[in-house]
């Protein structure tokens, strides 16, 4: 019996608006075979459509009450402050993991959420959350030598620096890397399950929108990169071309992006507006500390800088990193109840809760309500349309063991292009963009092709959690017994689908609660990193 086989290939950020017109102009041919051959249609992201919650969920088939992921940070339970998460905070298991358990052999290259590694019958390189390339970031442990070796130029993440024509440039070496190292490894193994992520897409349209956008407020005309997202669009598509010449003929392939993208136009300071109705207040004093942590910040940044620029550092640094370190010192615990954190969700200061917590149990429910209601009310001073499309009580946001971990409130806003944002703005609740000039919208691309998936077939109402109980499917693979995503099957030969039934085996969740991967200075590394993308203010 001839095993079955399936590779998940993400193209982190890639969305259909770019991707057809470009296909119609001839412009991808990879992409353009597989879409042609295949099926294909939009994925919807998580509810904050991210790449962290949005890998975790791709990766294990599960929401985010299921791996407890909403946000690149974790909020540390009983304090006012977030940490940066790891692979170790998603409390499902992965695809490679649960095909490990079975004997089934696996590779992983630049999954974003896949650091610190953990033991996989095959081979596992993690990506964008790996502090550096001094981190222990292959299994097995002697394989990091091995590549580094054979690709000395590797970059698990670009530093991101100010000058845009050394950054883009680093783009392209970094995508060529990235080539060149599965080049190296896939010969190596007899694998029957691959998962690739091309993440440069992503940091592109954080940076570059905008010199593309014409209509973009940051647009400036003298732009030399007003082509780069097109031409990285390109050279992605040549690296799955590249990437598919190692994949046996005829094997499942499922390409996938856990968001899609559009310009980031606008900003809600939400603390702001919790200031504003009253249920947040800053403390008096702060602007006096602000300017002298200010002042010394700033001239930390500058001499850092002036050696190298770290990964994650960019243009906009000195305004951003402030407000990120500082947002909650500013706040006077004794005399607010509900304030925006850093995972993009709302909280109550529950009393029992929280350090200071000063809501107590019987009012919270009344005070959520009321917060909910009036932020479904709240209308742009842009366009006087609603913010938000959805205002969602944790409840009925999530449902899973770690739903506990996650925001009492979750928004999503209307228009992608609407950014929220926890930290203060001297332009008042609502601010044109400041950070990044692209943002993350909700639907990203789905495709399917191979042996048994159908051809010309649009794909309807598929969702990023659904990834890996159809890769599983493809492998006639069990799913697992609490795993929330679906298998696809309208994706495959009628004849496929009648005769292959789904099996479910088993439970996603881990057998232990796990902690942050990271110590001090790699925590604050991360954290410079999602501020450099825009993650944090």
């Amino acid at each position: 019996m001839v095993k079955k086989r399936a590779v998940i290939i993400g193209l982190d950020g890639a969305t259909f608006d770019i991707i057809d017109p470009m296909i119609a102009q001839g412009r991808l041919p990879n992409l353009q075979r597989l879409i042609e051959g295949g099926v294909s249609g939009a994925l919807r992201s998580t509810l904050h459509p991210n790449s962290f919650p949005g890998w975790s969920s791709c990766t294990t088939g599960t929401s985010e009450g299921m791996h407890g992921v909403y946000s690149p940070f974790i909020k540390v339970p009983g304090a006012y402050e977030f940490r940066a998460m790891s692979g170790l905070d998603i409390q499902t298991k992965t695809i490679w993991e649960i095909l490990s358990d079975r004997g089934r052999s696996v590779g992983v290259v630049n999954v974003p959420t896949t650091y610190p590694t953990v033991p996989v019958n095959g081979f596992l390189v993690t990506g964008m959350l790996t502090p550096s390339l001094e981190s222990q970031f292959t299994h097995p442990p002697e394989l990091k030598s091995e590549l580094l070796q054979a690709v000395d130029d590797y970059i698990i993440e670009p530093k991101r620096n100010n000058n845009k024509e050394e950054k883009a440039e680093e783009f392209r070496l970094c995508l060529d890397a990235r080539q060149r190292a599965l080049d190296f490894l896939l010969p190596k193994y007899d694998l029957d399950f691959l998962m690739v992520v091309f993440s440069i897409l992503d940091r592109t349209q954080h940076d570059f929108w905008a010199d593309m956008d014409t209509t973009h407020h940051k647009h400036n005309p003298e732009t030399k990169h007003k082509n780069f997202i097109f031409e990285m669009y390109e050279k992605a598509d040549k690296a799955l071309g590249r990437l598919l010449k190692h994949i046996p003929e005829k094997t499942p392939i499922l390409v996938c992006s856990d968001h899609g993208f559009c310009a980031s136009r606008y900003e809600i300071r939400l603390n702001e507006w919790l200031k504003e109705q009253g249920y947040l207040a800053y403390q008096e004093s702060f602007s006096w500390k602000a300017k002298q942590k200010f002042a010394a910040l700033k001239s930390k940044i500058e001499n850092r800088i002036a050696v190298a620029p770290p990964a994650g550092w960019d243009n906009a640094l000195d305004k951003k990193a402030l407000r990120g370190k500082a947002i909650f010192e500013e706040i006077d615990w004794s005399k607010t109840k509900v304030f925006f954190g850093q995972d993009r969700g709302v909280w109550l200061n529950l009393e029992g809760r929280e350090a200071n917590g000063i809501v107590k149990e019987k009012d919270y429910e009344v005070l959520l309500n009321e917060v909910k209601e009036k932020l479904k009310k709240l209308r742009s001073s842009f366009d006087n349309e609603l913010v938000f499309e959805q205002v969602l009580t944790r409840e009925e946001a999530f449902q899973g063991e770690y739903s506990n971990l996650l925001p009492d409130l979750v928004l999503v806003t209307r228009d992608s292009r609407y950014v929220p944002l926890e930290g203060r703005s001297q332009d008042g609740i609502f601010a044109s963009g400041s950070t990044t000039s692209g943002a993350h919208a909700p639907y990203g691309i789905f495709i399917a092709y191979g042996e048994g998936i159908r051809q010309g077939v649009k794909i309807e109402n598929a969702h990023l959690r659904d990834i890996t109980p159809t890769a599983l499917y493809a492998m006639d693979e069990a799913l697992t017994e609490d795993m929330d995503g679906r298998a696809l099957q309208e994706a495959f030969l009628p004849e496929i689908a009648a005769s292959r039934p789904i099996r479910r085996q088993g439970s996603s969740y881990r057998d232990s609660t796990l902690a942050s991967a990271f110590d001090e200075n790699e925590e604050n590394e991360i954290k410079e990193r999602m501020r450099a993308l825009g993650y944090i203010s």
